[in-house]
C-alpha cells in the first residue's frame, strides 16, 4: 500500500474516532500530562530568566560587599581609584509610630549614587507613577503601601523615625535590589543616608546589613573582587552577578522539586490513563485490523496507520496542553509574586514544544508496546470472537520506565535526583497499593452474597480486585495530598499558635541602651505593669575550640557553617533562666568568679562541642575565652528572650552592652506600644503576632501554589478512574441486559452500580485521610515539635470527598449503562 493511501486511510479512521469519540481519553490523558510538565518547565524557566536577567538589578550594582559591619572607607576610595562608582546602604528592622499606630518597618538608609543599577519607581499623592534613578532627599524618605495603609498616611505626611522626623515625598513601588527580599513581606521605608545619625536607630547590638555597592567596567570590577576578597571579615561576603540571591536561587531549585515531584506524580497517574486507552482501544479495534489484514494490509502497514492516528491525537493533545500549562505556571507565578517580583520575562521559545515532546514520549513509552502486539493479529481472526493471545515482552516495562524516567530529568533538570524521585514515587504508590489491597480483601469478606443491592456494590469490587486496587491507589494518592496540605496549613499552624503559653510574650524591644535601663523600668512602674526582665546582650563571634581556629569549610553542615560564619548575641547572668534545664554539667554559683560558659545542647550538637571544650569568642575586638561548663535545653517556643550561649557574669564585669526583653502585649493595648516608643524613641519594638501573621499569609499562598499542582494530579487519577469505568462499560452492559432480563429494575441497576462508586469511593477517600493523618502527625514533630497530633476529623472528611470525587466521575457511565435497553445488549451477544 502506497503512503498516501495510508494517510487517506488514517484519516477516514481519525474522522470516524473522532465522531464515536473512542479517543477522548487517550487526549485527555496526554493533555493531563503535558499540562503537568509545561506549567513547571514554564514557571522553572522563568525564574532562572529572571533571575539571570534582573541579576544585576538585584544587587542594584555590579557588585556588593555584604557585612554585618560599616565597610571600611578604604575599600570605597580603593574602588573610587579604580575608576568604579560606589553607593551604600544600610538595612535593618525597627518599628515605626504614627500617633497610636504602630508598625513594624524595614528600613533602608540609601546614599549617594544609589541605584548604581536598576531603577526606583514611586508613584506621587495623585498617583503619577515615575521610573529613575532615585533616593529620598535629606529630611525626605519613600514609604512603600502596605506601610501607608498599616499606618493611614500618605506623600506629604510626616513621619516620626526614631529621634527624626521625616516626610514621605513619594509611595514607594518597587526598588531593584529589594525586589528578591525573602522578607520583603514586611513594610519597608527608604530614608537618606545623611538622615540615619539623628534617627539614633542604630545603636550597640543593632543588627544591620552594610551594603558597599561598586559598578563600572567588568575587568576593573573583577580586579576589585580580587582586591577585597582576602580583606572581607567573618560575617561579610561578596555578592556578583553569578550569585545574586544565593538564597533565592536554593529557595527556587528547591521549589523546582517539589513541583517536579507533583508533576510527575500527575504523569505517572496519567501515564496509567494513557496504557489503558490504548490497550481498550486496540482491544475494540482487533476484528477490523483482522479484516484489514484480509484485504492484504501487511502488519506493518496497519502499525503504521494506526500509529499515524496515535500522532495526531499527540500533537493536538501536546499543543492544547501546552497552553493550559502556560495559564497554570501563570496562576502559581502570581502566586508567588513576592519571591519572584514583577515582569518576569517570557519563557524560552524552545519550551513552546515541550507539550508535544512530553506527549510523544508518553505515547512511544505506552503506546508502542500494545500497537506492536497488532502483528500477531492473523486474517483468520476475523472468524473468531476472542482477542488473539500475545507473548509475554519485556518491552513494555522497560519502554514506560524509560520514559518517565526521561521526563523526571527533564522535569529536575538532573537524572541523578530524578532517579531518587522515581524510586520514591514508586514507593509510595506501592504503599498505597498494599493497603487498597488489603482493603478490598476485607470487602470480599464482608460482601457476602451478591444480592440487588447496595452490598452488591461492594461486592463488585471484590470480583476485580486489581482493577479495583489501581482506581483506589490514582486517587488516593492526589487525594491524600491535598488533604495533608490542608492539615498543614491551617490545622497544624493553628495547633502550634494554641501550644504556646496562654501568658507567652508576644513584644520584643531591644537595642536598650545602658543608660535607659531605669528610666525603662519606672515607665512600666508607672503604667501599672509589672517590668519585665532585661537581659544584657552583646555581638559575638566565635574564633577557636581548644586552640583550634574555626572555619565554615570545616563544618559539612550547612546550619553549622552559617553558625560560624556570623555574629550572634552573647549573655550573662548569675541564676538559670526561667524554663532552661541543665542536661550536663552544671550551672556556676551566684556570685562566684568561674569561667564558664553554657551552652544550647542543639547548638552543641550543630558545632560538635562537649563539656570540658575551650571557647575563645571575639567580643567588639576583645578575645575572651572560657570552657564550657553545661549544656542547656532551651524552650524556644516559650517566647522569651533566651540565647544559644550564657556566660558567668565574671566573664563581662565593666563591659558596655545593649539590652532586651519581651513582655506580653494584649491585642486591645497597642497604645501602650505607642507611649513606649514615643518614650524611648531609639529603641526597636517587634510585634511577633504581626510577623505570624505575614508567615502564615505566606503559607497559605505558597500551598495554594502547591494545591494548584496537586488537582492536576487529582484529575488525573480521576482519568484513571474514569478509564478503567469505561474499560468494563461493555461487561457491566452486559451484566445489567442479564439482570433487566431476570426481572431487576433500571433502578435496581442504578442501585448496584452506584453504590460500587461509592464504596469505592469511601475506601478511596480512607485511605487518602490514613495517609494524610500519618505524614500530619510526621510534620507535626518534625516540623512544629508538637505531641503527636492525629486530626481525626480527616476520616469523614476524607471518606466524603473520595465518594463525591468517583460518583461525579463514574455517573457518565452509570446512566449510560441504565439507559441502555436490554434488547439491545441481548443482540449483541
Amino acid at each position: 500500500m502506497t503512503r498516501g493511501v495510508n494517510l487517506r486511510l488514517a484519516a477516514r479512521l481519525m474522522r470516524r474516532e473522532l465522531r464515536l469519540g473512542e479517543l477522548t481519553l487517550l487526549a485527555l490523558a496526554l493533555v493531563m500530562a503535558a499540562t503537568a510538565i509545561c506549567s513547571v518547565a514554564f514557571f522553572s524557566d522563568r525564574v532562572r530568566a529572571g533571575l539571570n536577567q534582573r541579576a544585576t538589578w538585584l544587587l542594584a550594582a555590579d557588585l556588593v560587599v555584604n557585612a554585618d559591619q560599616p565597610t571600611p572607607p578604604a575599600w570605597e576610595a580603593e574602588a573610587r581609584r579604580r575608576g568604579l562608582e560606589t553607593a551604600r546602604s544600610v538595612t535593618f528592622p525597627s518599628m515605626i509610630l504614627v500617633g497610636e499606630r504602630t508598625a513594624l518597618t524595614t528600613y533602608k538608609a540609601v546614599g549617594q549614587g544609589y541605584p548604581l543599577r536598576g531603577e526606583v519607581t514611586l508613584a506621587d499623592r495623585g498617583g503619577q507613577m515615575r521610573t529613575g534613578r532615585f533616593r529620598p532627599n535629606p529630611g525626605t524618605a519613600f514609604a512603600d503601601t502596605r506601610l501607608l495603609d498599616r499606618l493611614g498616611v500618605r506623600p506629604g505626611d510626616v513621619l516620626t523615625v526614631g529621634g527624626a522626623r521625616v516626610t514621605v515625598a513619594a509611595r514607594l513601588v518597587s526598588e531593584p535590589d529589594g525586589a528578591m527580599d525573602l522578607y520583603n513581606f514586611i513594610p519597608r521605608l527608604m530614608l537618606a543616608e545623611e538622615d540615619l545619625p539623628s534617627t539614633g536607630l542604630i545603636q550597640t547590638g543593632s543588627r544591620a546589613r552594610y551594603r558597599l555597592m561598586v559598578s563600572g567596567d567588568g575587568e576593573a570590577i573583577a580586579r576589585f573582587g580580587e582586591w577585597v576578597k582576602p580583606r572581607l571579615p567573618r560575617g561579610a561576603r561578596l555578592e556578583n552577578v553569578e550569585e545574586a540571591r544565593p538564597e533565592v536561587r536554593s529557595a527556587m531549585g528547591q521549589a523546582r522539586r517539589f513541583l517536579g515531584l507533583t508533576a510527575m506524580l500527575t504523569v505517572a497517574l496519567s501515564a496509567a490513563a494513557v496504557a489503558m486507552a490504548v490497550r481498550r482501544y486496540l482491544a475494540r479495534r482487533w476484528q477490523q485490523i483482522a479484516v484489514l489484514r484480509c484485504m492484504g494490509l501487511t502488519a506493518g502497514e496497519i502499525i503504521l496507520v494506526f500509529l499515524l492516528i496515535f500522532l495526531t491525537v499527540a500533537l493536538v493533545s501536546g499543543a492544547l496542553g501546552t497552553g493550559m500549562g502556560y495559564a497554570v505556571q501563570e496562576i502559581m507565578a502570581r502566586m508567588v509574586r513576592e519571591w519572584t517580583g514583577d515582569g518576569l520575562p517570557p519563557p524560552a521559545p524552545g519550551l513552546a514544544g515541550a507539550g508535544i515532546i512530553a506527549s510523544l514520549v508518553l505515547l512511544a513509552g505506552f503506546a508502542l508496546p500494545p500497537l506492536s502486539a497488532v502483528r500477531h493479529v492473523s486474517p483468520m481472526s476475523v472468524l473468531r470472537d476472542e482477542i488473539p493471545a500475545t507473548p509475554p515482552s519485556v518491552l513494555a516495562p522497560l519502554l514506560a520506565v524509560t520514559a518517565l524516567l526521561g521526563l523526571a530529568s527533564w522535569l529536575i533538570g538532573e537524572a541523578v535526583p530524578a532517579a531518587w524521585l522515581m524510586g520514591g514515587l514508586a514507593g509510595f504508590l506501592a504503599a498505597a497499593a498494599a493497603l487498597s489491597w488489603a482493603l478490598v480483601r476485607l470487602a470480599r469478606r464482608q460482601s457476602g452474597a451478591s444480592t440487588v443491592g447496595w452490598r452488591a456494590g461492594l461486592a463488585n469490587l471484590a470480583r476485580r480486585p486489581w482493577l479495583s486496587v489501581l482506581q483506589m491507589v490514582s486517587l488516593s494518592v492526589s487525594l491524600m495530598a491535598l488533604l495533608t496540605l490542608l492539615v498543614v496549613r491551617n490545622d497544624l499552624i493553628g495547633a502550634w499558635q494554641r501550644s504556646l503559653p496562654a501568658d507567652a510574650p508576644n513584644t520584643y524591644v531591644i537595642n536598650l541602651q545602658d543608660g535607659q535601663r531605669a528610666a525603662f523600668v519606672s515607665f512600666f512602674r508607672e503604667e501599672g505593669r509589672p517590668a519585665p526582665e532585661i537581659s544584657p546582650a552583646i555581638r559575638a563571634r566565635l574564633l577557636a575550640v581548644n586552640d583550634r581556629p574555626v572555619r565554615a569549610g570545616d563544618y559539612a553542615d550547612e546550619r553549622a557553617r552559617r553558625l560560624i560564619e556570623r555574629e550572634f548575641n552573647l549573655s550573662w547572668r548569675d541564676t538559670l533562666p526561667p524554663g532552661n534545664r541543665v542536661t550536663a554539667g552544671r550551672w556556676w554559683a551566684p556570685g562566684g568568679r568561674e569561667s564558664a560558659f553554657s551552652v544550647e545542647e542543639g547548638l552543641a550538637d550543630t558545632l560538635g562541642l562537649k563539656l570540658g571544650d575551650r571557647l575563645l569568642f571575639d567580643v567588639t575586638g576583645t578575645p575572651v575565652e572560657a570552657r564550657v561548663g553545661s549544656l542547656r535545653e532551651v524552650p524556644w517556643d516559650s517566647f522569651r528572650v533566651n540565647f544559644f550561649v550564657l556566660a558567668n557574669p565574671s566573664l563581662f564585669a565593666g563591659r558596655s552592652a545593649s539590652y532586651m526583653t519581651s513582655f506580653r502585649l494584649d491585642s486591645r493595648d497597642q497604645a501602650f506600644a505607642g507611649r513606649l516608643l514615643a518614650r524611648f524613641p531609639t529603641v526597636t519594638v517587634i510585634d511577633v503576632d504581626q510577623i505570624l501573621i505575614q508567615v502564615r499569609a505566606m503559607v497559605d499562598r505558597l500551598s495554594r501554589a502547591v494545591e494548584l499542582m496537586f488537582g492536576l494530579s487529582l484529575l488525573a487519577g480521576v482519568l484513571v478512574l474514569w478509564a478503567a469505568l469505561v474499560a468494563l462499560r461493555e461487561s457491566r452492559l452486559t451484566d445489567a441486559g442479564l439482570m433487566r432480563t431476570l426481572g431487576a429494575s433500571r433502578g435496581q441497576i442504578r442501585t448496584v452500580l452506584l453504590s460500587e462508586l461509592l464504596w469505592l469511593g469511601a475506601l478511596t477517600g480512607l485511605i487518602a485521610a490514613l495517609g494524610a493523618m500519618v505524614l500530619g502527625a510526621f510534620s507535626a514533630r518534625q516540623l512544629f515539635d508538637l505531641p503527636l497530633y492525629l486530626d481525626w476529623r480527616l476520616v469523614p472528611l476524607g471518606v466524603a470527598s473520595g465518594m463525591g470525587v468517583v460518583a461525579f466521575a463514574g455517573w457518565p457511565i452509570v446512566r449510560r449503562v441504565t439507559r441502555t435497553p436490554p434488547a439491545v445488549v441481548l443482540r449483541s451477544l
